[in-house]
């Protein structure tokens, strides 16, 4: 290095020793750990993030300076940030510091023949679908199935009603004649249950008493170096025991067949060879055992990085080199020592630093490619999934490609409109295909769009949506309204016509006997009670619940124009937005409450104190009639659960009627709640994309923020406010006849093992209404 060169590393060393940086981190850090890289004399902040999607996007801003990712999240960013920002160090396993943190190979006997397609009718032993040894993604743990069986192709099949778990799984059953491919097949506990109920025979290979939820086979003894209960190593002895069948393969780790032939099977190598992508045999042997790199792999995985901010990948890199040198864990108890503790945790870690920062794409190209989704072959035609807005598009293309570069399916399409209404109706059409509205459009999907709910959203107590009647205190006084009799030819605020407000009024007003359960036409019974009402929507076509000659604008007559007409001090307006009609919505019913003409308001509790400040109101001036139709003891908002008008989720996704993607959809979701929801365990997901948390700090993306699940929307979900809404949408279907039929996941998948639909009673889970 000449003096030149010397100065300029000097200038950045020195400039990088006198700057702070902002290490992003996910908000699985604690506070306590960083207060500890605050501690002393510190170069490095936090900068704390809902996700480490969102820290990538925070050093793509310039709002961070660098962060840690997993192997999979490398691959994410290669596709979608591929040159925003740059690689400046891998985290590694002390003991395999070669380029590549796993290699997937496929181990046959050494007589095998014919390539990938010689496995056709042969014995298969896979690791499993829920192994933990491995930090394997679906499409790892699917790619020799995917390249021999062709699960990817399903030409001249039916997919109408199929899943594309149980279209993977019947081609294999075609393909091997035996196997053992323990673990989850399916999210989806229903469908993964019957599954192994109609193809036993890809469980038949696990040992005595198969029951595809682990290995059972006898292991012998132990041998150090080689652990029985690895499941790479069991599905060896699986190959070994089966060595002499037609065919046979099995697809495992590099590292683990190194173990098992080195140290419990040597006398065993010369019978074995890998079988190679292109169809070539590498016989084993003590010389090619002995190479931490396989000869030939199906996939080779890059390790998990260090990334940082392309304006400051040089300068951090350089204090990285002096904070941890060699790349080892300080021993001494520092904030360097806890850095590393943060970023490359772990007994066995090692970060081995890139000679120059390079761009993510560089860094997995070499390594690992993944087709992006719209050139990826699959049985299933992408779902599309309706945005409203370009935040939601944003975040709508990252679970997208995120789902895709894990392998799951179907794949998904995102197509972004202005509004709920405009998706709700292009999926009605058939140009998207789902989307999560909340609840308050539930009924309108279904009688205006003619949709179906997929899932209901899961929702802590406090965030599901809690509808309640309040009246005037001073309407109890004067015209002594104690009951919902008491209301007839008053004047009634509602947040938006046929919304989860006027919807359970209806109900409680059918229970009460003072609405007819025989007149269907919902405007009609409302319209005809009140005296006048403000139901924001109710002449509009968008919003129409059924066909009716009645004259809905009375169900306008309270409702006012935020800017007032001139000349026209009582001009209504029946417009279904905030800028136009100054009583919609929830803050907009207690305005209209507030209104000296109006006596009740029907709406949701959600916030009503915010609400209720921010107008000036005092909460003394209201008192709640509840469902059983008596009049609360006190004046005021708080009000217990029984008083309620309904008590239920605040979200759904839906789809159209009998769609024949319907069941597809169904086990996607199960698939992506799993894998980015919060039922993940967070510190071992592959990709920390979490679906149901704001996204670059914008808040109700896709998903309301509130939603902490999905669960199936039947009258017998284990949560009650899904309950109580399927039960809701029953009443008020009862009486339209509009209830659609049980759709396909149920009858379709036990179609074939009608035993195991008798004794399984959770299959109710999937009754739609």
């Amino acid at each position: 290095m000449g003096f030149k060169e010397v100065f300029l590393f000097a200038c950045v060393l020195g400039a990088a020793s006198a700057q702070t940086y902002r290490v992003c981190v996910s908000s699985l850090q604690t506070g306590a750990t960083c207060s500890s890289l605050s501690r002393d004399d510190s170069q490095v902040t936090c900068a704390i993030q809902e996700s480490r999607i969102d820290c990538a996007l925070r050093l793509a801003a310039g709002q961070a300076d660098f962060g840690v990712f997993s192997e999979e999240e490398t691959l994410l960013l290669s596709q979608m940030q591929p040159n925003d920002n740059r690689v400046i160090a891998s985290i590694r396993d002390a003991t395999r510091l070669d380029n590549s943190s796993f290699e997937a190979v496929a181990v046959v006997p050494s007589n095998h023949t014919n390539g990938l397609e010689g496995l056709r009718g042969g014995v298969y032993c896979h690791p499993g679908f829920d192994s933990t040894e491995q930090r394997w993604s679906p499409r790892v743990l699917r790619n020799l199935e995917e390249l021999a069986a062709r699960t990817d192709r399903c030409p001249n099949v039916d997919l109408a009603g199929r899943t594309a778990e149980e279209l993977e799984v019947e081609t294999l059953n075609g393909f091997f004649s035996s196997a053992c491919r323990p673990g989850r097949w399916s999210r989806n506990e229903t469908v993964d249950a019957a599954l192994k109920s109609r193809y036993p025979s890809l469980c038949a290979r696990c040992g005595p008493n198969p029951t595809c939820s682990g290995y059972t086979i006898d292991m012998g003894v132990a041998v150090a170096g080689a652990s029985i209960t690895n499941r790479h190593i069991q599905a060896l002895e699986c190959l070994r025991t089966n060595v002499n069948a037609s065919a046979a393969v099995a697809y495992v780790a590099w590292q683990h067949v190194r173990e098992y032939f080195n140290f419990r099977n040597p006398q065993d190598i010369p019978n074995f060879s890998l079988l190679c992508p292109d169809g070539s045999l590498v016989a084993l042997s003590a010389a090619v055992l002995s190479n931490s790199v396989s000869p030939c792999a199906f996939i080779r995985q890059p390790w998990g990085a260090l990334v940082a901010s392309t304006a400051n990948a040089d300068a951090v890199l350089a204090s990285l080199r002096t904070w941890w040198p060699g790349g080892i864990k300080p021993t001494t108890n520092t904030w360097q020592t806890t850095l590393y503790e943060v970023l490359a945790p772990g007994e066995n870690t090692r970060v081995v630093f890139q000679d120059a920062p390079i761009s993510v794409l560089n860094y997995t190209s070499s390594i690992r490619t993944i087709s992006p989704a719209e050139s990826t072959s699959s049985c299933l035609p992408a779902v599309r999934w309706c945005t409203i807005s370009t935040l939601e598009q944003t975040k709508c293309n990252w679970i997208r490609a995120a789902a895709h570069i894990l392998g799951i399916q179907p794949t998904i399409s995102c197509q972004q409109r202005n509004t709920p209404l405009d998706c709700l109706m292009d999926t009605r059409d058939n140009q998207t295909d789902f989307l999560a509205i909340p609840s308050n459009y539930g009924y309108l999907a279904r009688q205006h769009f003619q949709l179906t709910p997929v899932k209901l959203v899961q929702n802590e107590r406090a965030d599901a949506s809690r509808i309640a009647a309040f009246v005037k205190e001073s309407s109890v006084l004067t015209s002594n309204i104690t009951r919902f009799e008491n209301l007839r030819d008053k004047v009634a605020c509602f947040p938006e016509y046929g919304g989860l407000a006027y919807v359970s009024f209806v109900r409680a007003g059918q229970e009460r006997g003072i609405l007819s359960s025989t007149e269907c036409d919902y405007a009609r019974i409302v319209g005809e009670f009140f005296g006048g009402a403000c139901a924001p929507g109710a002449i509009d076509a968008s919003h129409a619940l059924s066909q009716s000659d009645f004259n809905a604008s009375v169900l306008c007559t309270a409702c006012r124009p935020t800017v007032p007409i001139v000349g026209s001090e009582n001009a209504s307006v029946c417009t279904y937005n905030y800028n136009t009609n100054m009583y919609f919505g929830n803050n907009g019913s207690l305005a209209c409450l507030s209104d000296p003409n109006s006596d009740v308001a029907f709406l949701n509790t959600r916030n009503i104190s915010a609400y209720l400040t921010s107008l000036n109101l005092n909460e003394t001036n209201f008192r709640a009639l509840c469902r059983n139709n008596t009049l609360a003891a006190s004046t005021g908002i708080n009000i217990d659960d029984g008083c309620l008008l309904a008590y239920v989720v605040d979200a759904e996704v839906v789809t159209r009627r009998n769609d024949p993607l319907y069941n597809a959809l169904n086990t996607l979701l199960d698939s992506l709640g799993g894998y980015f929801g919060y039922l993940s365990e967070n510190r071992n997901q592959l990709i920390n994309l979490e679906i149901f948390s704001p996204l670059n700090g914008a808040k109700d993306l896709l998903f309301k923020d509130s939603t902490i699940g999905l669960t199936e929307p039947t009258t017998v979900s284990p949560h009650e406010p899904a309950r109580n809404y399927m039960e809701l949408i029953r009443h008020l279907q009862a009486c339209t006849g509009t209830a659609p039929p049980i759709p396909g996941l149920a009858s379709h998948v036990f179609s074939h093992s009608i035993v195991i639909l008798l004794i399984m009673g959770f299959m109710t889970r999937f009754v739609i209404y």
